[in-house]
């Protein structure tokens, strides 16, 4: 499905202008020469025709077919050949900044994926795998793929003050480094992907992983490497991805819950109901703990 912001216009342009500027047709001014006779009398086209010019159209008024984004506060025009709107002609566009400026957090790609769940109030969107060192896995009709760490993984972080890619191109399992406060993680998704891109605007702004992990916080983009090895194996998705989700927190509470692990009087590590983590958990817990609770959580099979 391609984006619904994506937009298509015939736009001129002068070839004998030292600058060019696009104009959209049906834009045009009164006056307008290049289409007529007038054309003779242009500085710009004069110095590169012939002296006694008898075409009644300008030879440099070039006009193509171009695509913008109407989600932009400016409209940038791209030539239909390039490549640099293929994202919006397909089901990535729902991982672009624009459209989920105006779109809200991407919703399923098709009709009839199964909706959002949930687990101890940690969202588990049905349309997502879910691998089990709690990576994630967006595989669309037209294969592409988008792979982030999902909502548990980030409250645990949170707040995330800093993302490295580890591989960035060719074939690989995709890996980063997750950094919060003086830890340092490093989550790798478990099957290998033709990595086609990563999400360079975390560089600079790491908050965004917490604020929307299934969204503006994806990592990595790509398409699956083989075709006898689905990008999917291994992993789970929606009712089956509810149930382990929830079969996460249980573990993570019990091991919070252990003599070894028991918080100081007045340090909370869960909710009052004993559920969720606390936001933030990785950051309250001694440096050893907390680097043994990350290796157990990222390193899952």
């Amino acid at each position: 499905m391609r984006c619904p912001f994506l937009r298509e216009a015939q736009v001129k342009s002068c070839q004998a202008s030292p600058f060019r500027k696009m104009i959209v047709r049906g834009d045009e001014t009164d006056g307008e020469r290049c289409t007529s006779a007038g054309w003779r009398d242009c500085p710009a086209a004069r110095q590169l025709s012939e002296e006694h010019p008898s075409r009644t159209r300008c030879p440099f008024l070039h006009e193509s077919l171009v695509q913008y984004c109407g989600a932009a506060p400016v409209a940038r025009y791209v030539p239909y050949s390039e490549s640099a709107f293929s994202l919006c002609g397909g089901d990535s566009h729902r991982y672009c900044e624009a459209y989920l400026g105006v779109a809200g957090s991407p919703a399923p790609a098709a009709a009839g994926r199964a909706p959002a769940g949930s687990a101890w109030g940690i969202p588990v969107p049905g349309w997502l795998w879910f691998a089990p060192n709690h990576t994630w896995l967006d595989e669309t009709e037209d294969g592409t793929c988008h792979v982030g760490i999902d909502a548990f993984l980030v409250r645990i972080l949170s707040p995330v003050d800093r993302v490295q890619f580890l591989t960035t191109s060719g074939i690989a399992c995709p890996a980063a480094l997750i950094g919060c406060g003086p830890l340092d993680v490093t989550v790798v998704f478990p099957n290998p992907l033709v990595l086609t891109g990563v999400n360079g605007g975390l560089r600079a702004a790491p908050g965004r992983l917490a604020a929307d992990p299934y969204g503006l916080g994806w990592l990595f983009a790509g398409r699956p490497a083989r075709r006898e090895t689905p990008a999917t194996a291994g992993l789970r998705r929606g009712a089956a991805a509810v149930e382990w989700m929830e079969s996460e927190v249980v573990r993570l509470r019990e091991t919070l819950e252990a003599p070894a692990g028991r918080p100081a009087p007045g340090e909370a590590r869960l909710a009052a109901d004993g559920g969720l983590p606390a936001e933030g958990l990785a950051r309250l817990l001694p440096r050893p703990e907390a680097l043994a609770l990350l290796h157990a959580l990222t390193h899952a099979r």
